[in-house]
C-alpha cells in the first residue's frame, strides 16, 4: 500500500508542472488588462483620449461615421495607395489580423488615406479589390485633407509632427487599437511582425474584457 502511495505521489509531482503550464498557457490573457491611453492629470488620474466624430467616404462611395463603429472594436491606420514600401507592408501585415477575425462581427478596420488628392473613391475601390477584403468590414476612406490630418495627429496620436508642424504630407506606420468607447487601447509598429502578434494577443484580451462585462 505504501508503495502505491509512493507512485501516486511521484505521478502528481511529475504531472503538476505540465497541468500548471497548460493552465497558464490558456488563461494567460485573463489576468491582463490593456491600458487606456490619455492625458495624465496632476492627481495621477488618466483622462482618456476619445476619437471624435468624423465623416469620410469609403471605397463604395458611402459615408462612414462613428455610427458605423457603434459597439465595435476597431483597428485604424493611415496610408496612401501610391506608397511603395511602408504602406503595402503595413496593410499586408494588418491583413493577417483581418483574416483571423473576418467572421467576427465585433471587429472592424479603417484605413485613412493621407493623399486624398490622388486617392479618389475609385482608386480606393480598386485598392480594396486587390486586398480581397469585405467592404463592410474594412473601410478605406478619403475626405477633406485637413480633417484627415487633424484626426491622425490630434486624435489618434499616430503621427510625429516636426516643430514646424509641417502638415503638407504626413507619414505613419502605426496601427491603433480602439475600443467600443472610442478609447485608444494600443499602438503597434506595422512593420514589425512581432508587433502584429502583440496586436493579435491584445485583441484577445480586449474581447475577454468585454465578455466579462456581460
Amino acid at each position: 500500500m505504501k508503495k502505491s502511495y509512493k507512485y501516486i505521489l511521484l505521478g502528481i509531482i511529475l504531472i503538476a508542472p505540465v497541468v500548471w503550464g497548460l493552465i497558464w498557457k490558456y488563461s494567460k490573457t485573463s489576468y491582463k488588462k490593456l491600458p487606456v491611453f490619455g492625458d495624465i492629470e496632476m492627481t495621477g488620474d488618466t483622462t482618456p483620449w476619445v476619437i471624435p466624430d468624423f465623416s469620410f467616404t469609403n471605397q463604395n462611395n458611402q459615408t462612414v461615421t462613428q455610427n458605423d463603429f457603434k459597439g465595435k472594436i476597431y483597428v485604424a491606420n493611415f496610408f496612401f495607395t501610391s506608397c511603395a514600401e511602408v504602406c503595402p507592408r503595413m496593410n499586408r501585415n494588418l491583413f493577417t489580423i483581418y483574416e483571423k477575425y473576418k467572421s467576427n462581427q465585433d471587429l472592424k478596420f479603417i484605413s485613412h488615406t493621407v493623399d486624398p488628392e490622388f486617392d479618389s473613391v475609385e482608386v480606393l475601390k480598386q485598392y480594396a479589390k486587390k486586398m480581397h477584403v469585405d467592404n463592410n468590414k474594412w473601410y478605406f476612406v478619403t475626405g477633406n485633407k485637413n480633417q484627415l490630418y487633424t484626426l491622425a495627429i490630434e486624435s489618434y496620436k499616430a503621427v510625429a509632427v516636426s516643430q514646424n508642424d509641417d502638415r503638407d504630407f504626413i507619414h505613419s506606420d502605426k496601427l491603433v487599437l480602439v475600443d467600443k468607447e472610442k478609447h485608444i487601447r494600443g499602438f503597434y509598429d506595422s512593420q514589425d511582425y512581432k508587433e502584429i502578434l502583440r496586436l493579435e494577443d491584445d485583441l484577445k484580451i480586449l474581447f475577454k474584457e468585454y465578455s466579462e462585462k456581460l
